[in-house]
Formats: C-alpha cells, sequence, structure tokens
C-alpha cells in the first residue's frame, strides 16, 4: 500500500511540473563550435546578449546578469546554455552579442586580444515566442573561422551562424 501511495505522489509530482504553465523560460540560448585545427584553446568574453523584438523594433535588455567566458573548443559535438528567460510573445529578428576579450592558446604561447571598444555582432535569426512553447536557438561560433594568424599573431573577426531553432 504504501509503495502504492508513493507512487501516485511520484506521478502526480511530475504530471504537475511537466504540465505546469510557470515555467522557468520560453527562450533558451546555446553556443556551439566545430573543431579548430592547431589550437588548444580560444577563450571568449561575451559581456552581452541582446535580443531584438521585431514587433516592437527595439533591443531587450542585456540578458546576461554577469559576462561569460566560454572556451569555444570544449564545445565540440556539445552545446553550452548561454541565457534562458522568459520573452513577451512577439517576433524576434536578431541576437546581438558584445565581447570584450579572446584568449587563443596554441601549443607554443597564448595570445590576448582585448578589444576596446567592445566588438559587437549582431545576427539575423528569426523566431516567434508564443505561449505554451519555448524555443531553443543554438548559435555555432566557428573558432578557426574567427581566429586569423597574419604570420606574427592572431586577429580575432568573429564568424557566427545559427546552427538551428527548434520549437518544443
Amino acid at each position: 500500500m504504501k509503495k502504492a501511495i508513493l507512487a501516485l505522489s511520484l506521478i502526480l509530482l511530475l504530471v504537475q511540473f511537466s504540465c505546469s504553465p510557470n515555467r522557468l523560460a520560453n527562450f533558451e540560448l546555446y553556443m556551439t563550435d566545430a573543431p579548430a585545427h592547431g589550437l588548444e584553446h580560444v577563450y571568449v568574453t561575451i559581456d552581452e546578449i541582446y535580443l531584438r523584438s521585431e514587433d516592437r523594433q527595439t533591443w531587450t535588455d542585456n540578458v546576461l546578469t554577469e559576462p561569460k567566458t566560454i572556451d569555444l573548443l570544449v564545445l565540440r559535438a556539445r552545446e553550452e546554455k548561454l541565457a534562458a528567460l522568459e520573452l513577451p510573445e512577439g517576433t524576434y529578428s536578431g541576437i546581438k552579442l558584445v565581447i570584450s576579450r579572446v584568449e587563443i592558446v596554441t601549443v607554443e604561447r597564448t595570445f590576448t586580444i582585448t578589444m576596446e571598444p567592445p566588438i559587437t555582432i549582431v545576427i539575423p535569426c528569426h523566431f516567434t515566442i508564443i505561449k505554451d512553447d519555448t524555443v531553443k536557438v543554438t548559435l555555432d561560433f566557428d573558432a578557426e573561422r574567427s581566429c586569423i594568424w597574419d604570420g606574427a599573431r592572431y586577429n580575432f573577426s568573429p564568424f557566427i551562424i545559427v546552427k538551428n531553432i527548434v520549437h518544443h
């Protein structure tokens, strides 16, 4: 009897939380990367992330609570969540990233690039937030194409595309 009551309680909890309209986010932003040959690490510091509301022709407030440093090369074949938030319903048409620092690590040495002022990248990306739906956007930050060797040092020119947009 105790096992049946425990099992029923567990089922009710699962149903309550899986169907709850009070979910934590209806938008999730992830990042991934492809392999980069000759590089050990590429640490990118993202200070701010904004989303453009096509309906209101405005940018959201910064969705990061603090700058986030990511090693792009550990994102090979996996995704890292950058943000999860509740957005107003409507259509969105872009993601803006503000990058302030990059460290490119090779076997021989580390190259630190501080952007003054920080680099702002706007990525066109159309998705619609609707009731009872979550949108997952995955950005592919191509470290190999972003880190450019000029014979003496590395330069950094971010190459980012939208890998996929999934509604669930």
